[in-house]
């Protein structure tokens, strides 16, 4: 067999595999870092062991057993040979006692006597090797169970039955096993320290990933960059970006401040001429021109300025539903509310409030009935709008959401605002973030799915250097 053949087939096996796991679903890696980070460490600790166990260890216990069986054997022989070649009472004594000493044996020869079996057992793993090794003598052999760490040889002589008993140390070597031992728990130790320091190092990136999580749901935090160089360096980039976003949020306000204050200026002044001309069909055009110029105008202010400087706060969304519905109960609206169990959420209530009730709003006037449902979805708070209106066509449910779109064919320009209501409330809810999606109605109208995440966001605190 050439020395390249196990490699190729190492290759093709792992071609094998990539070609029959790809495409599918299974997922062989943990998702977080940190568990990523210790199959990095402990994978190749585990192959290094068992390479080691099997190659290294393994052999050299084989080589010492076999080694030290061979040496006993050879003993045995030579006592054999001796006691038989023998014939004196006398002399067989002295030698035994001799060999006794010498090769730290027990030795005990009877005459006229005979083995129980002229086979050698080999039931015990641990003998193996001396049972091989005493296969090999001239004479027929019968070996006993290792007890009390001693094991019986019965070696049958033409003139009677010389028995050795052995000691388990001169056949039997524990100090691969103790160095294996070392082996493995100095490994468990280096492991344990790897774990602690990559537990420490991946804190970092953690605070990092809940402090970038906070920031886009609108909540304060207090961060500061830590851990390896690379981790500081994306934390401090982290921070330069929200202090650019926040910046370029500001003058954005303040610049629509200033043509809030310009433009109304000449629409007030339009409004006050068309006033004083007298009334006919042209100024009464004009006029309501003008007015929905300037509702227009108030309509992108307010959609330009978003969720404002509000605070997040922790409240019960079961108790906010239960209010707008109850508001919308009183224009005579046909709604009812299923609540599955209390949610709690940190959020802005009053951009919450507003997000809610534009749906709220919006089934109110286009539908007759209305049914609202609150739960919780896959680890989720869960809002359900169900009404049996005019809906929305399928290829038209992603248009809606885009600032000033109105649906000409279903919905009364009249009476259908700016086109902004659909699309705060969907800033609203990415800016808290949830997920916002259409779809169609068991009634026969449109359905409004909201996801939103429960409270347990906990601003990252600094770490101490």
């Amino acid at each position: 067999m050439s020395k390249k053949t196990p490699f190729i087939l190492l290759k093709r096996f792992l071609i094998w595999c990539r070609e029959t796991l790809k495409g599918t679903k299974i997922k062989l890696l943990p998702q977080s870092l940190f568990y990523r980070f210790i199959l990095i460490i402990l994978l190749p600790l585990i192959f290094l062991q068992t390479v080691m166990f099997f190659f290294f260890y393994d052999r050299h216990w084989q080589t010492v057993s076999r080694r030290l069986a061979t040496d006993v054997a050879g003993e045995i022989q030579v006592i054999a040979d001796f006691v038989s070649a023998n014939s004196s009472e006398q002399e067989t004594g002295a030698f035994i006692k001799i060999a006794q000493n010498a090769f730290g044996l027990k030795i005990n020869y009877a005459e006229n006597q005979m083995i129980p079996s002229q086979s050698v057992n080999t039931k015990n793993s641990s003998v193996d090797h001396l049972s091989y090794e005493l296969k090999a003598l001239n004479y027929p052999v019968y070996m006993g169970e290792v007890f009390q760490k001693q094991l019986n040889v019965l070696v049958q002589l033409p003139s009677g039955v010389l028995t050795v008993s052995i000691p388990q140390k001169r056949f039997y070597s524990s100090t691969v096993l103790v160095f294996l031992g070392w082996t493995i728990g100095s490994s468990v130790l280096l492991f344990l320290i790897a774990f602690l320091f990559m537990k420490n190092q991946v804190r970092s990136i953690e605070k990092l990933a809940r402090a970038s999580e906070l920031f886009g749901i609108g909540q304060d935090i207090m961060f500061k960059p830590a851990g390896a160089a690379e981790v500081k360096r994306a934390g401090l980039a982290f921070l330069l970006m929200r202090d650019r976003i926040l910046k370029y949020l500001s003058e954005r306000t303040t610049m629509l401040a200033g043509v809030s204050h310009d433009l109304r200026t000449p629409l007030t002044r339009m409004k006050l001429q068309l006033s004083m001309m007298p009334k006919d069909e042209t100024t009464r055009d004009l006029t309501e021109d003008v007015d929905e110029m300037e509702k227009m105008l108030n309509g992108y202010l307010s959609f330009a300025r978003g969720e404002g400087k509000e605070t997040p706060e922790l409240f019960l969304l079961d108790e906010l539903i239960s209010q707008l519905v109850e508001k919308q109960r009183k224009i005579e609206q046909d709604i009812s509310l299923h609540i599955e169990e209390s949610v709690s959420i940190t959020g802005r209530l009053n951009d919450l409030s507003r997000a809610i009730n534009n749906i709220l709003t919006n089934a109110a006037r286009y539908a007759k009935k209305t049914k609202v449902t609150l739960g919780i979805r896959n680890k989720k708070a869960f809002l359900m709008f169900d009404d049996n209106g005019p809906g929305i066509p399928k290829e038209k449910r992603d248009d809606v959401f885009r600032a000033f779109y109105r649906l000409e064919v279903s919905r009364n320009k009249a009476t259908g605002g700016i086109g902004l209501g659909l699309t705060i409330t969907r800033d609203i809810i990415l800016s808290h973030g949830g997920e916002i999606s259409l779809a169609e109605s068991p009634l026969g109208g449109l359905r409004v799915l909201i996801y939103l995440p429960l409270s347990g966001l906990e601003t990252p605190q600094p770490d101490k250097e």
